[in-house]
């Protein structure tokens, strides 16, 4: 008898039988080709195959043979990946039979059974899930024994190491099954997430190492001839890995319910603080999420932040929450479709709300949540910045934080707390922003004309006002690059938008000099701004400083600016300021005479402590200009003498030195005259507005020119232009050949009516006539090639 005379003739039940061997735990190789050659050929026996399957394991497990189940199951794996294509015909007695041999307890069958469902998982499509509720339910069973294994214990930690790896294997193939998302997945998510998540939790790794996730592990590999040694860190790289293999499966309505089971373990767990555990788990999904649905891991947490009670948003949980939200935030990991105004509002306004409950970064409670809730939202503002995701982004976060500075208004209070406080917070917000856009944005992007609004703050009445602005303006000028580089000859910013925040600022600083409570910590920053925007924008900035200084110096010489110790001050300041261009731009000149004005002034300008670099963690008050100690009477009389002999800046001189400068003047002024009249410029004067009105000039068609502009679909091609402008070419005015044809026709009625004038008149409208005869000839146009253009049809229509 043949093989397959056999195979055609027997029966199912005798082809598996003769599977198994006498002894051993191998079945037969020819018998079990000739098996799964009949089941592969007779799809339709495979039912009959898997019922004999089942009750032959069912019979095995009630007799202790071990080795017959193991038989079993290696003649089941076989069968699967034979009949892959068959498989819905036979998966709910592989199920049952795989959920039998988990419950003997016995180590080696269940490591054989986690290889079979392995197998299982990589052709199982769950198409039948959902359709056959006894098999839906029987596989979620079966989950649910092997995620019970994830967080085994016993007293042998060798037997619970193996056991929880097998777990641990069994739900990475679950997770890779095309089943996951087949029918119910809230209901399969519940059942292998949560064991992913406690793993983690009791892990003794390093938190910051599970966001490294070890593909390098081969979950076939069996638990008990492992080649790597099974142990906690082993098995929490595992864990890590599934949770990155089921988040990169998540589409976007299902990333909100992915989380659920991980907000639901914090709670229940009261997991919340320390945050490492949330953090590090958020940090996984989001390397794994697709890029295009990350930027709803924001959007979910900001959902769970608003969830909280507004009297209770001091707690662990919303300090955890918000540590998440600064880890996303701050991640450098583009979010892809992110609101960025729509975040930035949101997360301001939950900063607002725990002032209510928590002073601004004060660290008076004993856990400490407020001052990590409100540093983390300020972090997080600044993460926004650290990602650009449109042109304009930056402009738009700077404009929404400046106009709630509110910087005209006469409110005392907002939000229930002082004005005072409220740009205090505002303001720690625009430092985080510009700490953020400084990772990845070039000066010459950096929107300073969104600045210009809030400075009118710098002559707030509240000094402790002026101090914070001055502060944050002080690190917008330090943080962004420069823009003047070697470039220090250049007249105007790079962007005239920037021209206007110049123009904008220079004014504000006039202004503010003159306030009668200008102190000597504005006198700092009022010097280190004159500085840094020298070193900024070159000359740009220096033809809008020089005249600013001498109005400076003719206030001092009015007695605008108070008592004797500020107009000390700020001659010193205004020596210092030239002192710092002469070195800056290379004039010794300009130094020299410096400081022959400081000695016959009597003045010393270290007395003063002006520094370009401030020191940023330094607390500012607001200090009153005094007398010293030591010398200073003497001082004193001495500048007080000479003031009234009238020693001061001469601006000619210092004019003169700077125009002569062949490296200041511009490529169309080799004679410095337009450096001279800038420089002489005087504040207020016809010259000067008229520089402020050309640079604005020049700033309306910089922004018209770089306006977006819609493409027109009507706008007729290259060839119908080319045809239009040659005949507009050989063509005549109609004005003309009407002026042309009413000349003629008065000309031959002057001739009709007088027919009798004498013959220098005929002489005279003969030549008249001959040039109408060379006009109308001239309507004569040689042919041209007939236009394709119609009125029905477009001209991109024609060809």
């Amino acid at each position: 008898m043949t093989g397959c005379f056999c195979i055609g003739n027997v029966k199912h039940a005798t082809l598996i039988k003769n599977c198994y061997p006498p002894t051993g735990t191998v079945p037969r190789s020819s018998e079990l080709s000739y098996l799964t050659f009949y089941a592969s050929s007779r799809p339709a026996k495979l039912t009959k195959v898997g019922t004999f399957l089942q009750r032959k394991v069912t019979k095995d497990i009630r007799k202790g043979r071990k080795s017959s189940n193991a038989v079993s199951l290696l003649i089941l794996k076989a069968l699967i990946q034979t009949c892959h294509r068959d498989l819905n015909l036979f998966s709910k007695y592989i199920v049952k039979i795989l959920s039998l041999l988990l419950d003997t307890r016995d180590l080696e069958l269940i490591d054989l059974t986690c290889e079979t469902f392995i197998v299982f998982c990589t052709f199982h499509d769950g198409t039948t899930l959902g359709v056959d509720a006894d098999f839906t339910t029987d596989y979620e069973t079966l989950l649910q024994k092997f995620a019970g294994f994830c967080n085994y214990t016993t007293e042998d930690p060798s037997l619970a190491q193996k056991m929880r790896y097998i777990g641990h294997r069994a739900i990475q193939a679950a997770v890779t099954s095309g089943a996951l998302q087949s029918s119910d997945f809230k209901t399969q998510l519940s059942i292998l997430f949560p064991p992913l998540i406690v793993t983690l939790a009791s892990s003794s790794n390093n938190m910051d190492a599970l966001e490294t996730s070890d593909g390098s592990i081969d979950i076939r590999e069996s638990a008990l001839n492992h080649s790597k040694v099974i142990n906690d860190q082993l098995i929490g790289w595992v864990a890590a890995h599934t949770i990155s293999i089921l988040f990169n499966k998540v589409t976007g309505p299902s990333v909100r319910l992915s989380l659920v089971p991980l907000f639901e373990y914090m709670n229940k767990k009261e997991k919340w603080w320390p945050p490492n555990l949330a953090v590090n788990i958020m940090k996984l999904v989001l390397d794994s999420l697709q890029p295009q649905y990350r930027y709803l891991l924001v959007s979910d947490i900001l959902h769970q932040l608003d969830l909280n009670d507004e009297n209770h948003l001091i707690n662990d949980k919303y300090a955890s929450l918000v540590s998440i939200l600064d880890s996303i935030l701050n991640a450098n990991t583009p979010l892809v479709g992110i609101s960025v105004l729509e975040v930035l509002n949101s997360l301001f306004s939950l900063l607002i709300k725990t002032t209510h409950h928590h002073a601004f970064l004060s660290n008076n409670d004993h856990a400490g949540y407020g001052h990590v809730i409100q540093r983390g939202l300020v972090h997080s503002i600044g993460g926004l910045a650290t990602q650009t995701y449109y042109e304009n982004q930056l402009n738009d976060m700077v404009g929404y934080l400046v106009s709630k500075t509110r910087p005209n208004t006469s409110l005392e209070t907002v939000d229930n707390m002082s004005i005072y406080d409220y740009r205090l917070i505002v303001l720690c917000c625009l430092d985080s922003v510009v700490m953020g856009s400084s990772k990845t944005l070039q000066q010459t992007e950096f929107p300073y004309e969104a600045l210009n609004p809030a400075l009118e703050l710098l002559h707030d009445k509240n000094p402790l006002t002026r101090i914070a602005f001055s502060k944050s303006l002080y690190g917008v000028l330090q943080t962004v690059s420069s823009h003047a580089n070697d470039s220090a000859n250049t007249y105007a910013a790079s962007h005239y938008h920037d021209a206007i925040f110049l123009d904008r600022l220079v004014h504000v600083m006039q202004d503010w000099v003159l306030m009668p409570d200008f102190n000597i910590t504005d006198l700092r920053f009022f010097y280190s701004f004159l500085c840094q925007l020298t070193r900024k924008f070159g000359m740009a900035a220096t033809v809008m400083i020089v005249p600013l200084i001498f109005k400076v110096q003719q206030s001092i010489r009015d007695g605008h600016v108070g008592m004797d110790e500020r107009a000390y001050a700020l001659e010193s300041c205004l020596i210092s300021s030239f002192l710092m261009m002469s070195q800056y731009y290379g004039l010794p000149a300009l130094a020299e005479y410096m400081q022959e004005v400081k000695e016959k002034r009597g003045l010393r300008t270290d007395d003063v402590m002006l520094t370009e670099s401030l020191n940023e963690t330094m607390q500012y008050e607001p200090e009153v200009f005094r007398r010293r100690t030591g010398n200073q009477d003497n001082l004193d009389e001495d500048w007080r003498r000479n003031r009234s002999s009238a020693v001061w800046i001469d601006r000619s001189q210092v004019v003169e030195i700077m125009s002569k400068e062949g490296k200041l003047r511009g490529k169309g002024d080799p004679h410095g005259l337009e450096l001279e009249a800038k420089l002489f410029a005087e504040w207020g004067s016809d010259a000067f507005l008229k520089k402020d009105q050309s640079i604005r000039t020049r700033i309306f068609q910089d922004s018209n020119e770089n306006k977006p502009k819609l493409s027109n679909p009507w706008e007729p091609s290259s060839e119908y232009v080319a045809v239009t402008r040659e005949d507009r070419k050989n063509s005549i005015r109609v004005a003309t050949l009407k002026e042309a044809l009413t000349a003629q026709l008065s000309a031959e009625e002057e001739v009709d009516s007088d027919s009798t004038q004498s013959n220098s008149i005929s002489a005279h409208s003969k030549p008249f006539k001959m040039d109408m005869n060379a006009l109308l000839n001239e309507l004569n146009l040689p042919p041209v090639t007939p236009s394709t253009v119609s009125l029905v049809n477009p001209p991109y229509k024609s060809t």
